[in-house]
């Protein structure tokens, strides 16, 4: 598509949909800022907050805030982060290549131009496997995930079998850990789709580890949790503002069987804390601006032997904790509603989305709320309502008075996102 075609597009779409969205609410203006026929997400706002840069499809563009003088700026395969002025993208690719793995590192400036690969770290390609245990997984060895905030190392972790397995007694109504080997000769078992699942679990070490990019070195940095096979999102993975921490979700074997938990790591000490402990789905990190606090997203198991399992009916309340595991406080409580959130940019407001269903079916739409509160849970206002499949992604501007968000609909032939920025009133 050809750049004047673009803002075109984007143009007319935004005369058309900004009437439409703050007819809903009143309560926030809304400009359609992307909403062509391509895969638009990743917003960020430009430091002064007069521009947002986002991916349409595989090019890195930029527009002004109400959508127009819309450029096309980079062609790149893959999510992109930038640096904290956004003259500069970074990307990574991996590759298998003949039992090898090899990750590679990229730099550019914003227009595409002086590509440079940063690093290139080659590592024997190993998998894991649950079998037919719970999880029944397969799986790299070794993943990676976010970059630090000044862009000079990436986040991986490391599966590894401990040689131990977890087995479900019912007399004794918990699990308990035995050395392969050494389990009850009758394992019990369950009914779940169509087949017969037994209550066993493979044991695997999960680790911390730093790509150093500038070192171009893998270091390894703590112990993170007892596992099954299981991998997150990226954007699940999150640095501290300050770069000192690494907050993740992680399955943890214990008595209460796999449980989804939110952990904490020191990237200089290497010690890692979890810090929830409900027994079921606490996921989705997000730290606030000071780095002293964590958001996160907990849902009740939909299974009894599997309690990191969603139920899909109940849905997500937004909770918070400080990062040493105190004070953990619930924001939002909606039976049978999904929410999630994201901090504002001095840590004093939180923007949550609130809908009925976490996803819909081809061309399907929900109402969808999206509210604003005090960090504390406090004095819950309506900003406006959205309809749409589900948002995806919200993005604060750096001084505050704006949102923006993707919507995402699931289209016959495609994924369809579109990008939306909205008016925070000043009161």
């Amino acid at each position: 598509m050809a750049k004047s075609k673009l803002c075109i597009s984007l143009l007319i779409a935004a005369s058309l949909l900004v009437t439409s969205f703050t007819g809903c609410a009143n309560k926030g203006a809304v400009t359609a800022l992307a909403t062509t026929s391509a895969d638009e997400r990743y917003p960020v706002g430009s430091p002064d907050g007069s521009k947002i840069f986002f991916k349409s499809d595989d090019w890195i563009c930029v527009c002004n805030l109400d959508g127009s003088q819309c450029e096309k700026l980079a062609e790149v395969k893959g999510p992109l982060v930038f640096d904290s002025d956004m003259k500069r993208a970074f990307y990574k690719e991996t590759i298998s290549n003949e039992g090898k793995v090899i990750y590679q590192a990229y730099v550019m400036d914003i227009d595409g131009k002086n590509q440079k690969k940063v690093a290139e770290l080659t590592l024997e390609e190993k998998h894991v496997d649950d079998g037919g245990y719970i999880g029944s997984t397969r799986g790299p060895m070794y993943k990676m995930y976010s970059w630090s905030p000044d862009r000079t190392r990436i986040f991986f972790t490391k599966l590894e079998e401990t040689g131990y397995t977890w087995v479900w007694r019912e007399e004794e109504g918990k699990w308990t850990r035995y050395e392969v080997g050494t389990e009850p000769s009758v394992i019990p078992v369950v009914q779940w789709a169509g087949t017969e699942q037994k209550l066993i679990a493979k044991e695997h070490e999960r680790t911390a580890w730093i790509w150093d990019l500038k070192d171009n070195e893998l270091r390894f940095i703590g112990h993170l949790t007892y596992s099954i096979v299981s991998y997150f999102f990226e954007q699940g993975v999150v640095w501290s503002p300050d770069g000192k921490y690494v907050a993740l979700p992680s399955t943890e074997l214990s008595e209460a069987g796999a449980t989804e938990q939110v952990f904490v790591v020191n990237i200089e000490t290497g010690e890692s804390q979890r810090l929830t402990s409900f027994v079921g789905y606490n996921a989705y990190p997000e730290w606030s601006p000071d780095s002293k606090k964590i958001m996160y997203l907990r849902v009740p198991p939909e299974y009894w032997w599997m309690p990191s399992s969603l139920d899909y009916d109940e849905g997500y309340d937004v909770w918070v904790v400080d990062i040493d595991g105190s004070n953990e406080k619930q924001l939002t409580d909606i039976p049978k509603n999904w929410e999630a959130g994201g901090w504002s940019p001095d840590g004093s407001k939180i923007v949550y989305t609130s809908c009925k269903k976490s996803s819909m079916g081809v061309g399907e739409t929900q109402e969808i709320g999206i509210w604003i509160m005090n960090a504390d849970g406090s004095d819950k206002k309506l900003l406006t309502k959205v309809a749409t499949g589900f948002i995806e992604h919200m993005e604060w501007s750096p001084d505050g008075s704006k949102i923006a968000f993707v919507t995402y609909e699931l289209r016959k032939d495609r994924d369809d996102r579109d990008i939306y920025v909205l008016d925070v009133p000043a009161n």
